[in-house]
């Protein structure tokens, strides 16, 4: 495999405890409890899973946002043990990196280059671009022909399935990153630590 595109939340970045932590803030702004591992659940599904859960309102969504992009909040996002590594390998290698995320272009720019993880990509889209969300294939097709990418060596990689399939049905492989046990996946490869992408 040659080409490698990463999905950012719960991929390379341990971000949900950060993310739950807003959503939980904002909740209690307006008067509401909410159960943790319940709420990143549904975040780990889709946003929009959990604001129809909770019934959030676009106050509520706008109020979220707003914490969710206070880094210092606590938890704060942090790469996953072996991420750098894994990057910086494959870049070693010859491989290219190329980034699709729902996030915004702000916060995952902050991140990638606090890390120092940015410099091996060579290519982002992220929700400035205004494409379909997950699944579909059209932010995959698009970086595919944006960087002539050969399908063939080409590999998305998330930790949710949307991920998984928005790169299939753009005709590329898919790579699941779960610790979920007997979880059932249209990917073509599951990986439960991301030092074993480097064998794909």
């Amino acid at each position: 495999m040659q080409n490698f595109i990463w999905d950012f939340d719960g991929m390379l970045f341990d971000s949900y405890p950060h993310i739950t932590s807003a959503f939980l803030k904002m909740m209690r702004d307006f008067g509401k409890d909410a159960d943790y591992d319940e709420t990143k659940a549904l975040l780990e599904i889709t946003f929009a899973d959990c604001y129809e859960h909770y019934g959030t309102t676009d106050e509520g969504k706008e109020l979220f946002r707003k914490y969710e992009h206070d880094y210092s909040l606590r938890p704060i996002a942090v790469p996953f043990e072996n991420t750098v590594r894994t990057i910086q390998t494959l870049y070693e290698r010859g491989c290219k990196h190329y980034l699709y995320t729902h996030r915004g272009h702000e916060t995952s720019q902050y991140y990638l280059k606090k890390y120092d993880i940015a410099k091996y990509f060579s290519g982002f889209v992220d929700s400035s671009y205004g494409f379909p969300a997950k699944p579909a294939p059209d932010a995959v097709e698009f970086i595919c022909n944006e960087y002539n990418l050969d399908k063939n060596e080409t590999v998305m990689i998330g930790d949710r399935e949307i991920d998984v399939l928005s790169g299939k049905n753009a005709g590329v492989y898919g790579c699941l990153f779960t610790k979920k046990e007997n979880v059932e996946t249209a990917a073509d490869f599951v990986v439960t630590d991301i030092i074993e992408i480097l064998d794909i």
